[in-house]
């Protein structure tokens, strides 16, 4: 009589230990997703504020060394100029090649994404004017910046950038 009641106590230690064993791997298993889901997100989020920076850097500089002459060419989405270090007639452009919105630029006619996933009916480019910066005689309005403003689709982020050009352009 003492043996069967100590084989049906090995058993129930057993099940127990099986079902701290369950409990145990459940919440390990929940701590790893949770730790591996919050590294992706991350890692994620890392990816596309260096994309984001490598663009705006790249504005910057494309738009720092404009040449005056022949004035730029201004549109909500666009600004077509020339640039006085960079070769070639340019455009950079808020539109949607394929199905792919993003910051464009064009040089010599080829274009190049700059930034994708950008949300096109809440970003432009707008010229800063400011009255007689040169202190001229005809009181003339010249560009002391140009603003751009763009939007990611994911994450749902805003992004603006001031550029001051080196050289005086006037307001065409």
């Amino acid at each position: 009589m003492n043996r069967k009641s100590e084989i049906g106590f090995i058993l129930i230690e057993l099940v127990t230990t099986l079902v701290l064993i369950g409990v145990i791997g459940a919440f390990a298993g929940l701590f790893l997703y949770n730790g591996i889901n919050g590294f992706l997100v991350s890692k994620r989020n890392s990816e596309i504020a260096l994309k984001t920076q490598i663009t705006m850097d790249r504005i910057s500089a494309e738009l720092r060394d404009i040449k005056s002459s022949p004035a730029p060419t201004f549109t909500s989405k666009s600004i077509s100029y020339e640039s006085k270090t960079l070769p070639y007639s340019r455009v950079l452009q808020f539109e949607t090649v394929g199905n792919v919105p993003g910051i464009y630029l064009s040089v010599n006619n080829v274009k190049n994404i700059l930034l994708d996933g950008v949300d096109i009916a809440n970003s432009g480019i707008t010229p800063i004017a400011t009255n007689n910066l040169d202190h001229s005689a005809d009181n003339s309005k010249e560009i002391s910046a140009i603003k751009v403003n763009f939007r990611l689709i994911e994450p749902n982020l805003n992004f603006e950038v001031s550029i001051y050009p080196r050289s005086l352009i006037t307001v065409p």
